[in-house]
């Protein structure tokens, strides 16, 4: 196992602070997995179509087949719908193709305007015309045509439940109750439908059972579960698929009951577990045309292959009939092969649910993601952390995908997946802080090591001549003094910014540095200087340069070099004169480095109010006149202006700083 690096130690406060953060995030995660706002719900619901297109498919039960009321359908035959006679030739070429059951993806609740009965009898109440029909009577009503087919082809019919009352609503339907009486299993609620649009009783008579045809889409509009029960009145009613198994499955027990997956219903010795809603979640074998598809032309002309042992489904595919809904894996998935998608479910018993322990699994996975996450951003380095958590959300999503694919069980892996995706941006951001916190405190002790070494440095100084080291002292002061002023003339206010003043502030101090190799009595001599003498002392602003200009050569900054580079232009420039006759280059005016410039003020005001062991002070009064007397000559005109607007300061500083 590898160690930490030292860079990604974390003390034992920030740990704790991390952890802190990391379980702010979770708590954030899991309400928002609580509250389920909308926009969350479309995000999971999208990562459940996603799961469920990649799911390996089993191919389709081969009991269900499609009988489509196509396009090619609506050419031959015309318009829908079509009279009940034609119905009742494809329910009568299906009995004859030896299809085992025929359920009718259709509701029928009026009666057929275009049976010749009702013809003649329109014709005598509208235009008082009598019509003698020369048919025999068993095809005067095509209702009863195709209630006789639907007696000799065992059928189940489907009808409609409504949520909302029918205002025209009166008659009694007649349908097939799941089982009138049955007790409710605890916690298992139902649909309540208010009313319901039901066949002709003589149809329903005539069918072996009934269902009901309605398919509840979710809040985006996409339809993945339909309701296997709905509570109308006092009795619950069969979905049309399940009254067709039950239909199937004669003489086969059926009830309600509760596992440890949750609520669901007996078919036999099948459980078929369901919602708290008794929905069912559906398991899509593929897009539209999955399921083998048998045009309604080729049925009623006799073309139908054998259908022994086939469960025919008659519903609609052509568009323009509008009985589509949106799937997760199609736009346009025609109604009937929803009903055979439900039915291949049933049959082949590969339910998905979304079991009652799934939200506290959803709960546990996002803790221990989180938990997880902290625990890799404290004890790992950045690469490291990315590599688990790529391999922690990966391997969670495929854990979802296989509890899906290989045992039916809906669990969604968002929350999770958001507690580590949220939980490292947010520790990400956190540790950002912390490790820039750590280097401002790295720069501020940098900025104090700088400051001792030049204080060591002056202290170095001031061992060789006491009045150098209170000198060194109160020429920084000065010079931040006079570089505040002139940053305020617009000429040097952008090349005298604040970072700019703070590093002559703390290089200044250095200006003198080279007279540390000055020799004693030269540099504490009481008299005058003889020409030699004067040109050693002069020598020290050179020293300074030299000694400045190799330690820049080894800065281990960009910062150290800044500063250096600050000290060696004021050490070598601080003695030139504005008018060219200063040393030890003789630069004149603006050739001379702005910093050097403003030293020469700061350096001579100071000499002058100072003893030295050569000369005694002279007054504050006279130190200005005198520098006011070298304006133009000595110094540059806009420092001196900078110096008169600040010259009470001088004096407070000397006073305050006097060796």
């Amino acid at each position: 196992m590898s160690r930490r690096s030292p860079g990604h130690r974390i003390s034992r406060p920030d740990a704790l602070r991390l952890f802190g953060a990391g379980a702010l995030a979770v708590v954030c995660v899991l309400a928002l997995h609580l509250a389920r706002p909308q926009l969350y719900v479309r995000i999971e619901n999208a990562v459940y179509d996603t799961l469920l297109r990649h799911a390996a498919v089993r191919p389709p039960d081969p009991a269900p087949v499609i009988i489509a009321i196509d396009d090619e359908s609506l050419v031959r035959y015309g318009q829908w719908p079509w009279p009940r006679r034609y119905l009742a030739g494809l329910v009568a070429g299906l009995r004859a193709a030896n299809a085992t059951l025929v359920a009718l993806d259709l509701v029928l609740p009026a009666r057929d305007r275009t049976s010749p009965m009702s013809i003649q009898q329109n014709l005598l109440q509208d235009l008082g015309l009598r019509v003698p029909l020369d048919i025999p009577a068993d095809y005067l009503d095509n209702d009863r045509v195709l209630s006789r087919e639907l007696q000799r082809q065992p059928s189940v019919l489907g009808y409609k439940f409504l949520f909302e009352p029918l205002q025209y609503s009166g008659r009694l339907c007649q349908t097939h109750p799941f089982l009138p009486f049955l007790p409710v299993s605890e916690g298992l609620s139902f649909h309540t439908a208010r009313d319901v649009i039901c066949n002709l009783s003589s149809l329903t008579a005539a069918a072996v059972s009934s269902g009901f045809v309605n398919a509840l889409p979710d809040a985006d509009g996409v339809l993945r579960r339909v309701p296997m029960l709905i509570r109308h009145e006092e009795s619950l009613y069969p979905n049309l698929m399940l009254a067709t198994v039950m239909a199937l499955r004669k003489n086969m027990p059926v009830g309600l009951g509760r596992d440890a997956d949750g609520a669901f219903l007996t078919l036999g010795r099948q459980r078929v577990h369901v919602d708290g809603r008794s929905e069912m979640l559906l398991r899509f074998r593929g897009p539209q045309g999955t399921f083998h598809t048998i045009s309604a032309v080729d049925i009623m002309e006799g073309q139908a292959p054998d259908l022994s042992g086939r469960l025919a489904l008659i519903g609609a595919t052509s568009t323009g009939l509008g009985d589509s809904h949106v799937t997760p894996p199609d736009r346009m998935f025609p109604g009937v092969e929803v009903h055979a998608t439900i039915l291949d479910n049933l049959l082949q018993g590969d339910i998905l649910m979304r079991p009652v322990w799934a939200g506290g699994a959803e709960v546990v996975l996002t803790v221990c993601a989180g938990i997880l996450t902290v625990a890799i951003m404290v004890f790992r380095g950045p690469a490291s952390c990315l590599g688990w958590l790529l391999a922690a959300g990966v391997g969670l999503w495929l854990a979802c995908w296989r509890l899906l694919a290989a045992h039916g069980y809906w669990v969604s892996p968002l929350p999770a997946e958001l507690s580590l995706v949220l939980t490292a941006a947010g520790l990400s951001l956190f540790k950002y802080t912390l490790k820039e916190r750590e280097l401002l405190l790295r720069n501020v002790q940098l900025v104090q090591a700088q400051d001792a070494a030049i204080l060591s440095l002056t202290a170095l100084a001031e061992t060789r001549d006491p009045e150098t080291g209170g000198h060194i002292k109160r020429t920084r002061e000065y010079i931040r003094i006079l570089a505040e002023k002139l940053a305020l003339n617009p000429r040097y206010s952008e090349r005298l910014d604040q970072e700019t003043i703070d590093l002559l502030y703390k290089s200044a101090p250095l200006h003198d540095i080279g007279k540390v190799g000055v020799r004693d009595h030269i540099l504490l001599k009481p008299g005058s200087l003889d020409p030699a003498e004067r040109r050693e002392m002069h020598s020290h602003a050179v020293l300074g340069f030299e000694t400045l200009d190799q330690a820049e050569q080894q800065a281990f900054s960009q910062s150290d070099s800044s500063f250096l580079a600050m000290a060696k232009q004021i050490a070598y420039a601080h003695h030139e004169k504005w008018d060219g006759t200063g040393y030890p280059q003789g630069l004149k005016g603006e050739e001379i480095p702005l910093g050097g410039r403003l030293m020469a003020v700061a350096d001579v005001y100071d000499a002058l109010v100072s003893r030295r062991v050569y000369k005694e002070p002279v007054p504050h009064a006279r130190a200005v006149e005198i520098i006011i007397e070298g304006r133009g000559r000595h110094f540059d005109p806009d420092v001196v202006d900078a110096f008169m607007k600040s010259e009470n300061l001088f004096k407070e500083i000397f006073e305050r700083h006097r060796s």
